[in-house]
């Protein structure tokens, strides 16, 4: 299956996705869907540089890796998953998309994908 086909997979079973990408920790896409014309480029370096800010706290704070981390604004809501230290999904729904299936299929995702980045 390729990485295009397990974001589709995420796309179709979260109600109200935007957009739906995987990305390396450095913010440069390896694949996306984005029908809803979310700024994926600015949203994955803004969100790759929290991950890693975040990652440097853990040690300070006890908390362990980052597994999710989620931004709801006005205009999106933005679920970001790690899959492997270096790689993400990031998933970009509306503001009435489903919160709890998003985190779900994200979580599922990391192992389908962990395999093939690993």
């Amino acid at each position: 299956m390729s990485f295009r086909d397990v974001l589709e997979g995420i796309r179709e079973r979260v109600e109200g996705t935007l957009a739906v990408s995987l990305i390396g920790l450095d913010g440069i896409t390896v694949e996306n869907i984005n029908p809803g014309r979310v700024p994926l480029d600015v949203m994955g370096a803004e969100f790759g540089g929290f991950i890693k800010s975040i990652r440097l706290a853990k040690s300070e704070l006890n908390t362990g890796d980052v597994l999710h981390f989620s931004l709801v604004t006005e205009e999106y809501n933005a679920f970001i998953s790690t899959v492997t230290p270096e790689y993400y999904v990031l998933l970009v729904t509306g503001p009435n998309g489903n919160y709890g299936r998003a985190r779900f299929e994200l979580a599922r995702t990391r192992q389908q994908l962990r395999d093939e980045l690993s």
